[in-house]
């Protein structure tokens, strides 16, 4: 399948890579690492170019960008390990304040998350999780003028230093809930920050029976649904983000195999070589292809958000790992030397694995999901139509 971009999409792809070249190639990410929001140049800069709107729908104040258009504005930073959070700060975080969250929230948050005045961020995952849309731990419980959370959150993406955070809570009914939360000099808070593998920045948090006002209550009685199909866009994007970084390091490997030299020859010359070379570009288009239909079909039909980032993420996760090893592999001893960008990648795609639920569990539940629905039967790609 070739996915044809229309003339914006193309224009918002070239325009990526370009800025992403210029202003965050390898060298200049050693700013970046392991900073609460990476660079403050860069995250301006992402505001300069729009891409902070991007994802937000017009009637909030964004510009309305697809699936698509955000996959292929993360598929470049991806391509040059973009460390700054803009998918789980905007992406994930912003999207669900501005699809949830009321007039009186969107006007206080969303200026400033779109001009890079502040960041927020999703607080979600718990531990345990084996998929994102599991039901919550942390509990909600009305107290006078408001609730109370206790629980605890791991592996806060974007926390450390973000303006608020929104987070996500089960109450006495078992209906999910969303609180937006200031971490300031809140009682009850537990904060552990610490750096991720691949360069960023995240929190474990434990809720001591924190309060929080009426008013920082999002959306309706029940917030599930919103909540499932952002955190599935989430795992998309990011699974675009992944398929951008494997290509990298594939042209990156193709480039060294063809200059290091071995018994008189270059490496690329020998066939065992040349069929792993292969294997990686096979795995590569995909990754590709599993992102590009479920972009297309969440596109048309956002009731399949569930179903389609499943998909995706047990192919790209499967795709990442055999991708990065094999880098690592056919470099050598230089797979694993600072200087290049493999080593720094494989810790991105092995990051990447891991986040979000694996492979294992995303395939169990999406085969689970045909097999339930007896979509199985029928082409992805083609239209459904009478035996």
């Amino acid at each position: 399948m070739h996915l044809s971009l229309t003339e914006e999409q193309r224009l918002i792809q070239s325009s990526a890579l370009d800025w992403l070249a210029a202003h965050c190639d390898f060298r200049q990410r050693a700013a970046s690492l392991h900073r609460d929001g990476g660079a403050p140049s860069v995250w301006r800069g992402f505001a300069e170019m729009g891409w902070l709107a991007l994802p937000l729908p017009e009637a909030a104040g964004g510009l309305g960008g697809g699936p698509v258009e955000t996959g292929l504005v993360l598929q470049a930073m991806g391509r040059h390990l973009v460390v700054e959070p803009f998918r789980a700060c905007v992406v994930q975080a912003g999207r669900l304040l501005a699809l949830a969250g009321d007039a009186s929230h969107q006007a206080r948050w969303l200026p400033g998350l779109m001009d890079g005045t502040h960041r927020l961020a999703l607080v979600h995952s718990e531990p345990g999780d084996r998929l994102p849309w599991q039901p919550r731990q942390t509990q909600a419980r009305r107290a006078q003028g408001g609730w109370r959370l206790s629980g605890r959150k791991r592996m806060a993406v974007s926390a450390p230093g973000a303006a608020a955070w929104i987070v996500s809570a089960r109450d006495p009914d078992g209906a999910t809930q969303l609180f937006i939360v200031e971490p300031g000099a809140t009682p009850g808070l537990q904060v552990d920050v610490f750096p991720t593998s691949d360069g960023g920045r995240a929190a474990d948090i434990r809720f001591d029976d924190v309060a929080v006002a009426g008013a920082a209550q999002l959306g309706d009685p029940d917030a599930q649904a919103l909540l499932h199909r952002v955190l599935a866009e989430g795992l998309l994007a990011h699974c675009w983000e992944a398929t951008g970084a494997m290509q990298a390091v594939l042209e990156q490997t193709v480039a060294y195999t063809s200059q290091r030299r071995q018994f008189g020859q270059p490496l690329g010359a020998f066939q065992v070589v040349q069929h792993r070379l292969a294997e990686m570009a096979v795995h590569c288009a995909e990754a590709q292809a599993a992102c590009e239909i479920a972009a297309l079909r969440l596109a048309r039909d956002p009731g399949c958000a569930l179903d389609q980032a499943s998909m995706a993420k047990s192919k790209a996760a499967r795709a990442a790992r055999f991708v990065a090893q094999e880098a690592v592999q056919l470099h050598g001893a230089m797979g694993v030397c600072e200087e290049l960008p493999v080593a720094s990648t494989f810790r991105h795609l092995q990051a990447f694995a891991g986040q979000g639920g694996d492979a294992a569990s995303h395939a169990t539940a999406y085969g689970r999901a045909m097999l339930a629905s007896g979509d199985f039967a029928t082409s992805r790609t083609l239209e459904a139509h009478d035996a």
